[in-house]
């Protein structure tokens, strides 16, 4: 049988052996409700106006949001629902620590008289996806794509509304994967879990997009999930829901996608939610990037907030004894991730001791090779406090 957590309560057997060497991994002060693996440190972008600025994701080393602002005299009237005027797409240069300059108008092409929403782009940024609700029924946005004219700084062609759009529901928040293989969107169309799911369409060689296909239960719930993101890893899924436990609202919530299966949604914490609505939670980079709020807006428009994550880390330590308990030192300690990837090895020293830096929340193995001894395997869940593991060899 294969060695689980169990073994980790034996580990408070551990002194009577020996005791563990000091090391300092990584360690920041998160609040209880904090559950991402992340801490973060959040500051309010200094282009917000008196009305809704949203992200959307990055192009050419610029942001790109949504926003209902207007520039001089421009504007082209109000949408009876949100009070605000028809959204823009805009664009600000990313400055050192995530700082923004002043947005300016993205395309003349894209936009419209109409509501622009949310948009992404593909892996070289060719090829743009993003939505847009007209005039007359602006609660329900439609999917397009167009494509970036060769040697041209943003001249969009080839429009067209892609198959999954109607006039039935509404297709929303376009978020292209990292490796540029699928499209996530949200939507409220029939033979959901209720309001608005996060769906994903596979991305096919020719261009098209495949049949949507639900995130299923632990992602989506009976309220509405909306505005997904995948970090630059590729293996963690951002999306605001109003379920989950929220504390209120729309809650920023992270899932580790393991072999395109999700975990259970984690809460950010109060750095980052809040009893209000918080949304479009995007990366610029590998640590900084900015997300939206209505917690500071009485009228419930959306700032812009910018933040920097740092991981938090546990230890996971403990000593390789036999059978008889004698100390093995000199064993090949293997550290695996979920799907069996090394991620770090030790050979234990003069007391057979070991320590790993680990992630919590995330599934792993550990391995024990030594000549002589059969191998060892222990599969466990890291936690938010350290874990002790003393492992146990038998002879051949």
């Amino acid at each position: 049988m294969k060695p689980t957590l169990l073994v980790l309560a034996t580990a408070l057997m551990f002194c009577a052996y020996t005791s563990f060497g000091k090391t300092d991994p990584e360690k920041n002060k998160v609040d209880k409700a904090n559950k991402s693996g992340y801490a973060y440190a959040v500051n309010i972008s200094k282009i917000n106006s008196k009305y809704s600025e949203i992200a959307c994701t990055t192009f050419r080393k610029k942001l790109v949001i949504v926003s209902s602002k207007k520039i001089g005299a421009l504007g082209n009237g109000i949408d009876p629902i949100t009070n605000e005027p028809y959204t823009d797409l805009f664009c600000a240069d990313i400055k050192a620590y995530g700082e923004l300059s002043q947005p300016l108008l993205f395309s003349r092409i894209l936009n419209t008289k109409d509501n622009e929403g949310t948009v992404t782009f593909s892996p070289d940024e060719h090829t743009i996806y993003y939505t847009r609700s007209e005039r007359n029924n602006s609660l329900n946005y439609k999917l397009y794509k167009a494509e970036l004219e060769k040697d041209s700084y943003g001249n969009w062609i080839n429009e067209i509304e892609l198959p999954v759009s109607s006039d039935d529901y509404s297709v929303e928040n376009p978020h292209v994967s990292q490796d540029g293989k699928f499209l996530y969107f949200s939507s409220n169309m029939k033979g959901g879990f209720g309001g608005f799911d996060i769906y994903k369409a596979k991305i096919n060689e020719d261009g098209s997009i495949g049949n949507p296909e639900n995130l299923g239960r632990t992602i989506n719930t009976s309220e509405d999930e909306k505005y997904p993101h995948t970090a630059k890893n590729g293996s963690e899924l951002f999306f605001s829901s109003k379920g989950h436990n929220s504390f209120g609202g729309y809650d920023i919530f992270l899932s580790t996608v393991i072999n395109s299966n999700y975990t259970l949604p984690r809460n950010l914490g109060n750095a980052i939610n809040s009893e209000k609505d918080e949304i479009a939670f995007i990366f610029v980079d590998d640590s900084k990037g900015v997300f939206s709020s209505n917690k500071d807006h009485k009228n419930n428009a959306f700032n812009l907030y910018r933040f920097r994550s740092r991981a938090v880390y546990n230890e996971l330590k403990g000593i390789v004894i036999s059978e008889e308990d004698k100390i093995l030192p000199n064993s090949t300690v293997i550290l695996l991730d979920d799907e069996g990837n090394e991620v770090d090895r030790q050979l234990t020293n003069k007391d057979a001791t070991y320590n790993f830096r680990i992630k919590p929340y995330l599934d792993y193995q550990i391995k024990v090779l030594r000549e002589g001894y059969r191998d060892y395997t222990l599969s466990f869940v890291s936690e938010e406090k350290e874990l002790n593991a003393i492992l146990r060899l038998l002879e051949k």
